[in-house]
């Protein structure tokens, strides 16, 4: 249940659920209050209880936020979880209990960042291949539950420090084999 809003929302909302009309629930403790359609006595328990000062300008809150994003990219990247675990309750107070101030980003600010992430790897990955004399590629298929089938291809090499090295380097629908064979060889 969300609270009726018409200004700006909150930063407290990140730690607290409306679970009835007039009543909400710290995602820390778990204690309930009472809710009169502003946040003041979300502020005043969580400062109490929880020894955090509610401060939009907490410049070490700013400093961190950048690394804890990249954490939660991290591990959405290699655990495949989705985007939308930052929706989840349980993750929510989860990450609200390791830090009170952090802000999870949204589904689709997570999405974006994961893409980004995509992005400066898939950069990397050409700038050591094209530094690269030799590569073995091996091609793993498999059909989904819907039967779609699907090609993935790595590329295993040397790299400059002579030990091998392998780049995950594309999966797509096998229908897109011939371009993608053909963006490999380009």
């Amino acid at each position: 249940m969300e609270p009726a809003r018409k200004r700006g929302r909150s930063d407290m909302w990140e730690h607290f659920n409306l679970i009835t009309p007039d009543k909400v629930r710290c995602l820390v403790c778990s204690a309930e209050l009472k809710y009169h359609g502003n946040t003041s006595s979300m502020i005043r328990h969580f400062t109490a209880k929880h020894g955090a000062a509610v401060n939009q300008g907490n410049t070490n809150q700013v400093d961190r936020k950048p690394k804890l994003d990249e954490a939660l990219v991290n591990m959405v990247v290699k655990d495949s979880q989705p985007f939308s675990i930052v929706d989840d309750c349980g993750f929510k107070e989860f990450v609200a209990l390791l830090d009170p101030t952090y802000t999870l980003p949204s589904r689709r600010a997570l999405k974006n960042m994961v893409l980004q992430r995509y992005e400066e790897e898939k950069t990397k990955a050409k700038a050591v291949m094209q530094r690269v004399e030799a590569v073995s590629l091996t091609a793993d298929m498999w059909t989904s539950i819907n039967m779609d089938a699907y090609l993935a291809v790595t590329c295993h090499y040397v790299d400059d420090s002579v030990k091998l090295a392998q780049c995950f380097w594309e999966c797509c629908l096998s229908l897109k084999f011939i371009q993608l064979l053909t963006s490999l060889l380009q």
